[in-house]
């Protein structure tokens, strides 16, 4: 069973999801709901769910908000928005942030069980890709996956030792123990490839693939070539070597 977790201000609305018989059809488990976003990311934070179901408007948060809240806690749980149609034209920062997909009220059952399918097949390699990943250090577990989580953002030894109270140069070592690279290295990687899944598996422009992976527009072409032997749009093309 797949654990999921509820966020709606309206009673009502959060009663039909939890009454919904989809979810358990489809390998979910309910692991806790909330009315209140505050309230809900305090809980998403411990129940630590594979997928939360929230709400886009909402008095105190909306939907998207509390999404970035939670990535930036470097929590890696799937989203996926509920909300009316015109409420999500303007929600473009949800999928820059990851958001897995979204469903216009009231939700059909078809439509929820199409979704559910696709993001069980997401989950699922997503906690093999995982386990493969983890090292025995808890604390770079906890590192890589808040790096993963926050590609947009200019990481620095320093700035990593002060977010998770950690001395610098013992990050380092974490980096070299455990994974035989460096942090630089390891970063530059790992934006590397998330580029590349965007380029093989969305239509986003190069600009905002650069943006999604830390990087200046000029700066990211220059390292994509380096690191592929190709530019951005060869490789897009077919032209990686």
């Amino acid at each position: 069973m797949y654990e999921a977790y509820f966020v709606d201000d309206e009673p009502i609305i959060l009663k039909s999801l939890l009454c919904n018989p989809v979810f358990k059809e489809c390998g979910y488990e309910v692991v806790g709901f909330s009315t209140e976003p505050f309230e809900a990311e305090k809980d998403i934070a411990r129940l630590l769910p594979d997928i939360v179901f929230t709400d886009l408007k909402m008095p105190e948060l909306t939907g998207v908000e509390l999404m970035e809240r939670i990535r930036k806690k470097g929590i890696d749980c799937e989203f996926i928005i509920i909300s009316a149609y015109d409420e999500f034209k303007a929600t473009r920062r949800f999928f820059t942030l990851g958001g897995f997909d979204y469903l216009i009220k009231p939700v059909v059952a078809e439509e929820l069980q199409e979704v559910l399918n696709r993001l069980t097949e997401k989950i699922s390699d997503k906690k093999r890709r995982t386990a493969a990943a983890r090292t025995q250090s808890p604390e770079l577990n906890a590192i890589t996956l808040y790096l993963k989580s926050n590609l947009t953002e200019k990481h620095t030894l320093e700035s990593l030792g002060a977010k998770f109270h950690i001395n610098h140069t013992y990050i380092c070592d974490l980096f070299a123990n455990h994974l035989g690279t460096t942090f630089t290295s390891y970063m530059t990687k790992l934006r590397m490839d998330t580029a590349e899944k965007f380029l093989t598996e969305t239509q986003k422009n190069i600009k905002e693939i650069a943006w999604l992976c830390g990087y200046d527009y000029l700066h990211f072409v220059k390292t994509f070539k380096k690191h592929c032997g190709c530019t951005p749009t060869e490789f897009r093309l077919g032209g990686k070597s």
